[in-house]
């Protein structure tokens, strides 16, 4: 063989083996960044990915995942969405991704105890969800989802909740509702008998306040449900704050529970007229069981925890040890 050609094959050779390692190493090692996605959309080919990948530095050689896209015949089923981009892969994982469909699903959490403006503050500044609600949200989800109760605390499950980029506000909150109204039906269905509740959104109305007053829910709803059905006033503290709207300031002063509102229960008889805050499903199900206690009372110990009590003395005892003498 002339020596010419011995050394064009060396060189074809060489060539060859550095232009497929170039395509492995494009291809195979891991992406050095933390967490972030990319966008592909619809009608995007994998030139106009590659350029994007390559524009963020995460591509060095485009024209490498053009050409593996082409000969793989992958760069015609790549789906439309948002994926994710990190230390943990690379990108023939991520084409593979983008050819399965496997997009990033972002996640909301609706916090236990918080309130329905709180969380349509919070949602329409979501990332990537898109913001379909009104300017008047709560007349626009009320004819949305036929909302027959008269008020919108509540109503929502306070859980978490995954959506992909896209998605809307109005079908996070569809999601929430109809979350809250399962969990709402199934402990109306298996409630103990003779509770006083007219109707199961009366359940979801104490549900609400229990959530706010502690941890031990089912003692706590327990003694409610007990002074409800000896006529005796609530008497708690979340629902004087919930009338007080933005005048608390941390403190509850005598005058406040003397206050006339609605939703003060030191001053009327039996529940305020709706929730003061989206109750989990954990309170749910505890305000639709009454235990086989005699407690009517409990005071914070400053622990978390509760002292309960079945004698008004023996409550004047606790608020004197737990209360009076923290202060």
């Amino acid at each position: 063989m002339p020596k010419i050609l011995r050394y064009i094959y060396v060189v074809l050779a060489i060539t060859s083996i550095l232009f497929i390692s170039l395509i492995f190493i494009t291809l195979f090692s891991k992406l050095q960044i933390p967490n972030q996605t990319i966008i592909v959309s619809p009608g995007d080919t994998l030139g106009t990915i590659s350029n994007k990948l390559n524009q963020r530095k995460l591509l060095k050689y485009p024209f490498v995942l053009k050409l593996y896209g082409t000969i793989s015949f992958k760069e015609k089923n790549i789906k439309s969405g948002e994926y994710l981009i990190n230390d943990k892969k690379n990108i023939y994982q991520l084409l593979d991704d983008m050819v399965n469909g496997d997009i990033y699903y972002r996640n909301f959490r609706i916090k236990e105890g918080s309130r329905f403006n709180e969380l349509i503050l919070k949602i329409r500044n979501a990332e990537m969800l898109v913001d379909d609600l009104s300017d008047n949200p709560e007349s626009f989800l009320r004819n949305k989802f036929n909302i027959p109760f008269p008020y919108m605390e509540g109503l929502f499950a306070p859980e978490t909740y995954f959506y992909k980029s896209g998605d809307l506000v109005s079908d996070i909150l569809g999601r929430a509702y109809k979350a809250q109204m399962s969990h709402l039906k199934t402990a109306w269905s298996g409630r103990s008998i003779g509770l006083p509740y007219k109707d199961k959104y009366e359940l979801l109305i104490l549900a609400s306040i229990v959530e706010k007053e502690g941890n031990e829910k089912s003692k706590i709803a327990s003694v409610f449900l007990r002074r409800l059905l000896l006529g005796m006033k609530l008497q708690t503290d979340p629902t004087v704050i919930f009338a007080m709207g933005i005048a608390y300031n941390g403190n509850i002063k005598r005058k406040d529970l003397l206050m006339e509102h609605p939703y003060n229960t030191y001053f009327i008889n039996g529940l305020p007229p709706g929730p003061i805050s989206f109750p989990s499903k954990s309170s749910i199900a505890s305000s639709s069981f009454l235990d086989d206690q005699s407690y009517l009372y409990f005071v914070a110990k400053g622990d978390g925890t509760h002292y309960f009590s079945s004698s008004y003395e023996e409550h004047i005892q606790a608020v004197k040890k737990y209360q009076l003498k923290s202060k």
